[in-house]
């Protein structure tokens, strides 16, 4: 997804939320899944926190890193832009009936159960984006 919002050919993101996590959070609430007495036979939510939007993310990595997110989309799409678009490009029709659902989660069991304490959604994504950029992986050229 951070690589397709780099990408230049978006020129808003459609209304979807996701989850997200820190993969270093993830790794971090495995071992504490597979040591913690408590932890048997339960099982935990890997989310920083409730849902974000596409557009929220898209503003975080923006934030974050400034000119090199030029490409980025800072405006959200409505959803009539996006189910039009579906007729012409059917890579779009499967994100159509997820358009404006929020799915909510929560984290609560694993904070409480195991002490989990996760970066922000907004710092996962941005860390995600960061490492991305130095590793070469986004074309950061100006589409212009």
């Amino acid at each position: 997804m951070i690589t397709g919002l780099f990408s230049g050919a978006m020129p808003g993101t459609p209304r979807l939320y996701f989850a997200v996590v820190d993969v270093r959070d993830a790794a971090e609430l495995h071992l504490k899944a597979m040591t913690h007495p408590q932890a048997a036979g339960e099982r935990f939510i890997a989310a920083a926190g409730d849902a974000v939007s596409m557009h929220q993310i898209a503003l975080a990595i923006r934030d974050r890193l400034g000119d090199a997110a030029s490409t980025v989309p800072a405006s959200e799409l409505p959803d009539e832009t996006i189910r039009k678009a579906a007729e012409a490009n059917p890579a779009l029709k499967g994100m159509l009936p997820n358009l404006g659902k929020i799915r909510h989660v929560s984290n609560d069991k694993a904070r409480t159960v195991l002490g989990w304490n996760p970066r922000s959604s907004n710092e996962a994504v941005e860390a995600t984006a960061e490492s991305l950029l130095k590793l070469g992986f986004l074309d950061i050229t100006d589409p212009q």
